[in-house]
């Protein structure tokens, strides 16, 4: 496998082999963002400036059979949290990188001409991007893919990217072709354009490059565990990450009117059984896998009444924070925004929290739909200074407006999960280095870490650390494997990873090495924030959620500020 280092500004291109036993040969995805951030970035750098370095890697388990083990990791220096981050993506193009022998893409310094990097079977090359500014994802990879081929993989930057605005996502095309999933977090899409990258475009390999030590010992780890998934996901598959909408609701944690509430009045309009009656209605599509290898399919595909496609993913993430958090109700209302953010390139979550403080300031009514798409298609479209405003994130336009209630964590916005009912989700808000990251140890409702141990009730401090601990840890390890964490980050299931990775690199690895490897990522990231002055004074949690409980349950949350500081000593 080789990393591949790209500088648009120069035109160069260079290749460096990873090879066996070297630092880099067991980290994959997220595991080798992170050390590659941490050992070259200048810690204080300008995110957008020419020493901050994006990479996008696969996981080391990518181009295998393992289920969902296709994600793609990017990383950089976040213009959001000017911390370390990663964000993690499904999609084709993971898959075909790792059949080309890639395991990741290092751009570095910075471009002012838009460039498109080409990967073909013998050759990686820049081309001329000039011809695709500002275009929006849609058009985009429509105009790619009838230039290059229906088959090509994709990662892509909207015109947020291009205006390098702190909420841009880069896009990755689904299975489908649709420009529909998102490395949404932490601004990576602005970085992307920074270097100059308009899109990745990945022809598609005639043999794949990966190698396998022992398929069939590696098959009788990974097909039971398949074949498991695909039975005990069912209901998942079915209503996909929608079907939240009414649970969270029920337990008075989804965030309603910008974390004034718990629970909403109308969720039934907005459920995810709502959702999965309206996507059949009309002949749109359900169970729909995100990447190859995936058989989990959670994903969803919406048309309008004409059958016309409008969004493929609808996620419970993008419709809380901008149907309750909002106050719209209205299922094709949220289809329309998710289209927005995804042919813009803005993150939902960060877009949500934005316009829910936007809200409470007086500056849009309350549910007022068609503000927002205004906002998302003409505003920061055209980049101008409201659209920049909007696309600056949660804690900038929070100081703007002299907002008194900002839900943010070191620089990012909350995700759909009140802090103060979900208390081992708040603990991963808080402490992750990340930022406000509910994939980073996601803490909700019938999840654990381990079948043996017990975390105590959901909305009792009880347990929690543990919980967020050892999640956060779990989670780490398969990002870095490329896999989604919809799987289980459990201590279980690293028994199941720890043999696949024995079986395909040929090695005599014990789980508790492999847990050692998402501890060691974890403080190289944690390394990085503090040289760049985020410490474990930022491990805490808006004033507002210890003042105010959330109604209806009456909750506010109860961690101490110290308690959080020394989270992390569980590392040392």
């Amino acid at each position: 496998m080789n990393i591949v280092r790209i500088n648009a500004n120069s035109n160069t291109i260079k290749y460096e082999e990873i090879v066996k036993n070297s630092k880099y040969y067991l980290l994959g995805a997220r595991g080798l963002t992170s050390q590659i951030v941490h050992d070259e970035v200048p810690p204080r750098c300008d995110p957008l400036g020419p020493e901050n370095k994006l990479i996008l890697a696969n996981g080391i388990l990518t181009g295998s059979p393992f289920p969902n083990s296709a994600r793609t990791s990017i990383g950089a220096k976040s213009p959001l949290t000017n911390g370390i981050k990663e964000a993690n993506v499904g999609g084709r193009p993971s898959f075909m990188l790792a059949k080309h022998g890639i395991r990741a893409l290092v751009f570095e310094d910075v471009s002012s001409e838009l460039k498109i990097l080409l990967i073909n079977e013998n050759r990686i090359e820049l081309l001329p991007g000039n011809e695709y500014k500002g275009l929006g994802n849609y058009k985009l990879h429509r105009k790619l893919r009838g230039k290059y081929g229906e088959k090509i993989g994709v990662y892509s930057i909207g015109p947020a990217g291009e205006h390098r605005l702190p909420s841009a996502t880069v896009a990755a095309n689904d299975l489908e072709g649709y420009p529909s999933r998102h490395a949404a977090r932490g601004g990576l899409g602005a970085v992307m354009g920074s270097k100059g990258i308009k899109a990745i475009v990945i022809i598609p390999s005639k043999e794949s490059k990966v190698k396998m030590h022992d398929l069939k010992k590696f098959r009788e780890a990974s097909t039971p565990f398949a074949k498991q998934l695909a039975e005990t996901k069912k209901v998942f598959s079915t209503y996909g990450t929608a079907l939240n909408m009414s649970i969270m609701s029920e337990h008075q944690g989804i965030p309603t009117k910008n974390f004034r509430f718990g629970s909403f009045d109308k969720i039934s309009n907005i459920s995810g059984e709502k959702l999965h009656e309206l996507v059949m209605a009309r002949g749109g599509k359900k169970n729909l896998a995100c990447s190859p290898n995936c058989v989990i399919k959670c994903s969803n595909l919406i048309v309008d009444e004409d059958g016309n496609h409008i969004t493929s993913s609808l996620e419970y993430e993008t419709m809380c924070l901008n149907g309750t958090n909002l106050l719209i109700d209205d299922l094709d209302s949220l289809a329309k925004i998710d289209h927005f953010c995804d042919d813009v390139g803005i993150d939902t979550i960060e877009f949500g929290c934005t316009v829910g403080v936007a809200m409470d300031c007086g500056e849009i009514p309350w549910g007022d739909a068609e503000a927002v798409f205004n906002i998302l298609d003409k505003e920061i479209r055209e980049n101008t200074e409201i659209g920049n405003l909007y696309g600056s994130g949660v804690k900038n336009i929070g100081k703007k407006l002299n907002a008194q209630r900002i839900p943010e964590i070191k620089g990012q916005g909350i995700s759909a999960y009140d802090p103060r009912v979900f208390k081992g989700m708040g603990v991963t808000y808080a402490t992750s280095p990340m930022g406000a990251d509910h994939t980073s140890g996601a803490a909700i409702i019938g999840r654990v870490s381990s079948q043996t141990k017990d975390y105590g009730e959901l909305t009792k401090n009880e347990g929690k650390f543990d919980l967020s601990f050892e999640l956060q840890v779990y989670t780490t390890i398969l990002d870095s494997m490329g896999c989604c964490y919809f799987i289980g980050p459990s201590y279980e299931n690293m028994k199941i990873v720890t043999a696949a990775i024995n079986a395909m690199y040929n090695l005599d690895l014990t789980r508790a090495e492999v847990i050692n490897i998402g501890k060691h990522i974890l403080k190289t990231e944690i390394a990085f924030n503090e040289k760049a002055g985020i410490t474990k004074d930022d491990n805490d949690v808006p004033e507002f959620l210890k003042i105010e409980p959330s109604e209806p349950s009456g909750l506010k949350f109860t961690f101490t500020k110290e308690e959080l500081q020394n989270f992390w000593k569980k590392l040392e």
